[in-house]
Formats: C-alpha cells, sequence, structure tokens
C-alpha cells in the first residue's frame, strides 16, 4: 500500500525552476549501490515503483514522487570494545607497559577496520513527494532529522533546493490549545489523545490515551497554564492524524470512506493498482495539507 503515515512538510521557493524532468535526470546519476567492504554508510536513490524500474522520479499530476536507501554497518561499540579490552590487556601483559590513550585510539580504528567487511548491514527507504502543483516538499518520516537527510541528499542531488519549514500565523500549540477549549475550524473534530505541558523545559506533562477531551480533568490542567503540544484529530469522514507543536502529521491513518476507496479500486494489476494509489494519495495530500494551513491561520508572510 502506497501511504504516507507520518509527514513532514516544507515549502518550495517559488522562484526555483524545477521540474518533474530535471529532478529524473539528477537523481539517475546517483543511484543506490550498496555499501562496499570499508563503507560504514551509502545511500542513493531508488526507482519508487517496481513496475517503472527506469524512472527514479515517478511523475504524475505535477507530483514526483521520490525514494532514498540507506544502506548503514551495524557494528556494535560494545563488540568493539571487548575486543580493544583483550588486546591492551595482551599488550600490556607481554610487553609490562600501560598502553596510552592515542595508541587505544590507534588499535579502536584498527579493530573497526578489521571487523567492517564481516558487519551486518541494515537498509531502510524513506520516500518524499515534491508536488509542483502546490509548491511543497512532503516527506514520509518520523523525525526531523530523517526528512533534513533525505533533502539534504536532495538538495546535493539536485545542486539547490531551496525549501523552508512551513511557518503559519498562528502556532500549532495556539491553535491546538484553543480548539481543546472552544471548538475545532470546520473539517476537522478532536480525537481521544492529546499531550498537554506547562511550556519550558522543566514543565509538568499530562498525557491522555482513548481520553474524551471534554472533560473536567482536561479542563482543569489547561486552566492550570497547560498548553497542548500534541492533539489527536480528524479531517472530515477521510483521515485521522496527531498533529504536534512542531506542525508535525504523525500517524496518518484512512477512516473507512477512504479505505472502501481503496477496496473498490478498479485495477488488474498491482502495478494499476500502486497507480490508483498515488493518485489517491496526491489527492487527500492536496485537500488535506491546505486545510490544515488554513485552520492553523495560514502562512505567514516574510
Amino acid at each position: 500500500m502506497l501511504w504516507f503515515r507520518n509527514l513532514q512538510i516544507y515549502r518550495l521557493n517559488p522562484d526555483h525552476a524545477l521540474s518533474a524532468e530535471s529532478i529524473a535526470s539528477e537523481l539517475a546519476k546517483r543511484p543506490f549501490v550498496p555499501c562496499g567492504a570499508m563503507d560504514m554508510q551509502s545511500c542513493g536513490w531508488v526507482p519508487p515503483a517496481r513496475h517503472a524500474p527506469e524512472d527514479f522520479a515517478l511523475a504524475r499530476q505535477d507530483a514526483v514522487l521520490v525514494s532514498l536507501k540507506t544502506e548503514e554497518k551495524v557494528l556494535p561499540a560494545a563488540v568493539i570494545k571487548d575486543e580493544l579490552d583483550v588486546r591492551v590487556q595482551h599488550i600490556e601483559e607481554e610487553e609490562n607497559r600501560k598502553v596510552g590513550r592515542k595508541e587505544q585510539k590507534e588499535l579502536k580504528d584498527r579493530i573497526t577496520d578489521e571487523l567492517l567487511p564481516r558487519a551486518f548491514t541494515r537498509r531502510r527507504t524513506n520516500r518524499a513527494l515534491i508536488d509542483l502543483s502546490s509548491g511543497l516538499v512532503i516527506v514520509d518520516a518520523a523525525s526531523a532529522a530523517k526528512a533534513e537527510y533525505l533533502l539534504s541528499t536532495l538538495r546535493e542531488t539536485l545542486g539547490s533546493l531551496p525549501t523552508k519549514l512551513i511557518d503559519t500565523e498562528t502556532s500549532p500549540a495556539m491553535a491546538m490549545t484553543d480548539w481543546l477549549t472552544t471548538e475545532t475550524p470546520d473539517a476537522f473534530s478532536i480525537g481521544q489523545d492529546a499531550e498537554l505541558k506547562v511550556p519550558g523545559d522543566e514543565g509538568s506533562i499530562a498525557r491522555f490515551k482513548r481520553q474524551v477531551m471534554d472533560c473536567d480533568e482536561v479542563r482543569q490542567h489547561l486552566d492550570a497554564g497547560k498548553i497542548a503540544t500534541r492533539l489527536a484529530l480528524a479531517f472530515g469522514e477521510r483521515l485521522t492524524f496527531t498533529l504536534t507543536e512542531a506542525l508535525e502529521i504523525k500517524s496518518l491513518t484512512m477512516l473507512d470512506v477512504l479505505k472502501d476507496e481503496v477496496k473498490d479500486m478498479d485495477a488488474e494489476t498491482q502495478d494499476a493498482l500502486f497507480e490508483s494509489q498515488m493518485a489517491l494519495l496526491i489527492g487527500e495530500l492536496r485537500g488535506f495539507i491546505p486545510a490544515l494551513i488554513d485552520a492553523l491561520g495560514g502562512e505567514t508572510v516574510k
């Protein structure tokens, strides 16, 4: 199933010339290559759809789907330390001297080089949708760090990609707090999970799971000065998600109406099903993201 579950959203610079053709051409020049014997990590672009193995950027409806594959060597620090301890002890016993820090570092580097070719590897794939029509880059990543890694690799590959995080007139924390005390904007409704926190690094936190938000306990925390830093929401009858104070979308999930549309897709092959799912993803994000930005007062103009 082609679906984005965690969204990190960036605004493209409208003055930057970008096309599906130029993206595909540049990504094809940096394909994924597995780690060599002495490499700790390797990354590169892979075709996002199996049925289009030549397309490193799958362009549909003025949007481009890209996929970054990363391979890392798994070499636990404890394994290196244990081997280092053995060698240091052997030298000290055999030569009757202490092994200094510089020599220990050299030994550690040598051990790492020896173990690298035999290390296990771990692979992951991260995807992004570059929506040229709406001027957004939407990265499917659970953390801002993983999204930035994909974006920095994309900038390096394309030569330039001016983007910035979406900034709204009303901060998500202030908006979510207000929605808990008044009402949500049209098309949105409050779910049953939330995180409330006293502002500041040392502020106390209250978390609610499967709790109706319109209750005295929640109001007491809000009256005590806590603000909403996470809130479960629904977008109409199609999507549920959790909004964070950093304007991250977590756990984006289809509701039954949308699930039924997926089941009813008239696709005779897996290739056709992928194409239908991509069209659905693009359509839903183009409806959902602008509505959320509007609910937060619109984007700031700088």
